[in-house]
């Protein structure tokens, strides 16, 4: 797999030739995944590369900022009433017009109520037009997640098939697509008139190799969207370490049970397999930089959770005395003993064999190959299918939208698959009802201590985001979402 992705970087290198500016305020901009077109939300969540360009020419309401945060889109500003039930937007009225936004936000809302990115909608009751100008989002119970939710691609607004900006297509979508600023309003500075009109972003979906490539050879300023499954391309590609730009984001990347087999569906097994994996190990092996290893579902730092949970098996080791490696050979010692306990109760005489559902590239080989050799040492052996394969454990690797419990434990309900228990469900929903915040907080700490006796996710670290930057490249900055929009490139904020 190594040499599949070196034989992609040195071709790429030789046929990157095509497609080189040389205008001074041209930035070139290569999202890793499919060539970009611009896709209606309405028909489906727009791929990594679609949402780039969705987002830069069709805003929501709010939108989110190169740090990361929430700043305002179509919206002006924004209240939200003391209780968290009414949220009112006044919009720009060059831009917008109320009642085709409402309009269109409760199409949205249909479509993603029932979806995991619409996971905060459950509470909304209407979305009505007060005036021209203003929006008024209606709810049954807060969801502090709407702003961060509003932000994303799923909630960009196209009206009649047109963007809201900040940028807009000059042109058409082609596999290079020209943006550039909306114009500025009456009575800007004429020179800040003149250098914005001039500026242009040249946006294109590609495969990392070919992106990377690019990178190198100076026809890219930014490389944006890569993840721990490509990451060993910016090593293939000797790319100084000043270069890569890590996202300190955090979210899910680890295994989800997915089967039914009795051996996953064993508490006491996913917690040999959770105990027996040395995550420092796996990071060594993948080669990333600021490798971030989790031993529970909950990462520290949540807005609605004093202190997460440790899993059993991690308290249970606590008290091992002596080096960093005699803690590892006991854990792996314990949890051998943990599964040949299992197989004699059960009556199995050869090894428990897994099946784990992960990507084809060249990280999730490097993934696979480390796992199975730590799981292999306490008599478990994995089996690699791809990612549409039946399979026991499925790699999970997404970005949280957002600093909330609530996200990472929706994740693990009934209705998302077993091992489950119907009361934590049960505490989740009515935690998700909870009109008071010290309630609505008392139950998210039961659900999360209830869900980490279950154990239903095997953790390994926090998720890898990756971009390549030039040093120059201003308004790009990593962020805890991974996001980042095209307009602060160029110093577009939406005329404000």
């Amino acid at each position: 797999m190594m040499r599949t992705a070196l034989l992609a970087i040195t071709a790429a290198l030789l046929l990157t030739g095509c497609g080189r500016s040389d205008g001074e305020d041209e930035i070139i901009v290569s999202v890793i995944g499919p060539e970009t077109r611009l896709r209606d939300p309405l028909n489906g969540l727009p791929r990594r590369s679609d949402a780039t360009l969705l987002g830069a020419v069709a805003q929501g309401l709010v939108r989110i900022d190169a740090a990361g945060q929430i700043e305002p889109g179509v919206a002006i500003r924004w209240a939200i009433s003391d209780d968290g039930l009414y949220y009112t937007f006044r919009l720009d009225h060059e831009r917008a017009d109320a009642d085709q936004i409402a309009a269109r936000l409760r199409r949205l809302i249909r479509r993603y109520r029932n979806e995991p990115v619409g996971a905060g909608l459950d509470a909304v009751r209407e979305v009505v037009a007060v005036t021209p100008e203003v929006i008024e989002i209606r709810l049954s119970a807060p969801r502090t997640e709407l702003m961060t939710m509003l932000a994303g691609p799923a909630f960009a607004l196209l009206i009649d098939g047109k963007g809201t900006g900040p940028l807009t297509i000059d042109g058409a979508v082609r596999r290079l697509t020209r943006l550039r600023p909306l114009p500025l309003r009456v009575g800007t500075d004429a020179e800040a008139l003149k250098a914005t009109e001039s500026r242009r972003i040249l946006l294109r979906g590609e495969r990392v190799g070919l992106a990377v490539a690019r990178f190198v050879n100076g026809q890219a300023t930014l490389v944006t969207g890569g993840g721990f499954d490509d990451f060993v391309y910016t090593r293939l590609a000797k790319i100084p370490a000043h270069n890569i730009q890590i996202d300190s984001a955090t979210g899910l990347f680890g295994f989800r049970v997915a089967g039914t087999s009795p051996a996953v569906l064993a508490t006491e097994v996913r917690q040999a397999l959770a105990m027996a994996l040395d995550r420092e190990a796996i990071g060594t092996a993948l080669g990333i930089q600021g490798w971030r290893p989790v031993q529970g579902i909950l990462p520290p730092g949540l807005t609605d959770v004093a202190e997460p949970s440790r899993p059993f098996w991690a308290r249970a080791i606590d008290n091992v005395s002596g080096s960093d490696a005699r803690a590892r050979i006991s854990r792996t010692e314990t949890a051998r003993r943990i599964i040949d306990i299992w197989r004699a109760q059960n009556g199995v005489d050869d090894r428990i064999t897994l099946r784990i559902a992960m990507p084809t590239g060249p990280g999730s080989a490097i993934l696979f190959a480390t796992v199975r050799r730590q799981w292999r040492a306490i008599g478990v052996e994995a089996r690699r299918v791809y990612p549409r394969d039946e399979a026991d454990l499925r790699l999970i690797d997404e970005v949280a939208p957002l600093d909330q419990a609530d996200w990472f434990l929706g994740h693990f309900l009934c209705s998302r698959g077993a091992p489950c228990s119907k009361d934590v469900d049960q505490a989740f929903h009515a935690a998700r009802a909870a009109t008071d915040p010290s309630e609505h907080a008392r139950l998210i700490a039961e659900t999360e201590a209830k869900l980490a006796a279950i154990g239903p996710f095997i953790p390994i670290a926090q998720p890898v985001r990756w971009s390549l930057a030039a040093p120059d490249l201003r308004g790009f900055q990593p962020n805890s979402r991974a996001a980042h929009p095209l307009a602060p490139m160029i110093g577009n904020q939406n005329n404000r």
